[in-house]
């Protein structure tokens, strides 16, 4: 939204941050609605009740809540001025596993995730698809932690995978990243983490390998281009992949992150990145099509890479 205001300087953006129930949602959009704002965007993938209601009050106000992968029910009952962000956060992690396996000294590696839904559950299992794209022999373990923030809890997990000959771990969660820098940093440890959505790396230089940037800067930037271009048709649902979002993507490697890579195992990184972005690599959806990877632990794991295109 930033961003947006830096190119368009006609475009004003307003923000409310850390909301997190449906009533501060719906007030909060009511309000935005009746001063006459052009576009409310709502961030947060469980908020499409008060969405479609302030969409609803307020037809001549365009409404847009993501990331949302809107099942047919979904569709079917919305207002027309009601968007859908649907953005496939998961193709990130597609090329962190690469990445995890191409650095990766024991070939083991893992991840630490939140809570197991769709939307989480298919970052680590495509974390993991990623790997065997580029090794297929790959070790890989997960655990849910069950907490976004608790520090000391991804900690001992993280303790306990590198214990176990993980050399690389993979974030799905949000402050408790922490607890696996802080695991990593610990002496004996030759670790790397990499967290998810921003780019941390500056933060702890020495084990942060990359991010999985998930475009959510790109898919805010271009919904509000669009509704300022009067290019939201009714009923839309904007759709952000790695095949047409340049964002989706593991952050640059830096420093000691850059060196672990030779030069070989860059080529073959560039070389799979290429073929994701030309479509040659079909990463699968999250919860539709063949083999959604956020319907099951584990499928990841069991996918046929040739289906794929690996």
């Amino acid at each position: 939204a930033l961003a947006a205001m830096e190119i368009w300087p006609n475009v004003t953006v307003e923000f409310v941050e850390e909301a997190f129930e449906e009533d501060d949602y719906l007030q909060q959009g009511l309000s935005y609605a009746d001063r006459d704002y052009d576009l409310i965007l709502m961030a947060h993938s469980a908020m499409t009740n008060p969405a479609a209601l302030v969409a609803a009050a307020h037809p001549d106000v365009q409404v847009c809540v993501g990331p949302v992968d809107p099942p047919p029910e979904l569709l079917e009952a919305r207002p027309p001025n009601l968007c859908f962000i649907d953005i496939d956060q998961h193709h990130a992690n597609f090329f962190t596993g690469v990445l995890a396996a191409l650095v990766s000294e024991t070939g083991h590696i893992g991840a630490l995730g939140s809570f197991n839904y769709p939307a989480l559950a298919s970052q680590l299992e495509t974390f993991h698809l990623g790997a065997r794209c580029v090794n297929p022999g790959i070790e890989f373990t997960q655990e849910y932690i069950q907490t976004w923030s608790d520090v000391d809890v991804a900690r001992t997990a993280a303790r306990t995978l590198i214990a176990n000959g993980v050399d690389v771990i993979q974030s799905a969660t949000e402050q408790a990243v922490w607890g696996m820098i802080f695991a990593a940093t610990e002496p004996g440890n030759q670790v790397w983490v990499i967290p998810a959505s921003h780019d941390i790396y500056e933060i702890a230089p020495d084990v942060v390998l990359t991010s999985a940037l998930q475009g959510l800067a790109d898919a805010a930037r271009e919904t509000i281009r669009r509704d300022r271009d009067g290019t939201i048709a009714a009923h839309s649902v904007l759709r952000f992949t790695a095949y047409n979002t340049p964002g989706i993507r593991a952050a640059p490697l830096r420093g000691s992150a850059l060196s672990a890579l030779g030069a070989a195992e860059r080529a073959v990184y560039e070389d799979l990145d290429d073929r994701v972005r030309r479509g040659e690599i079909r990463i699968p959806d999250e919860t539709g099509g063949d083999n959604p990877v956020g319907l099951e632990v584990g499928i990841g794991g069991r996918i046929n890479l040739a289906d794929v295109g690996c």
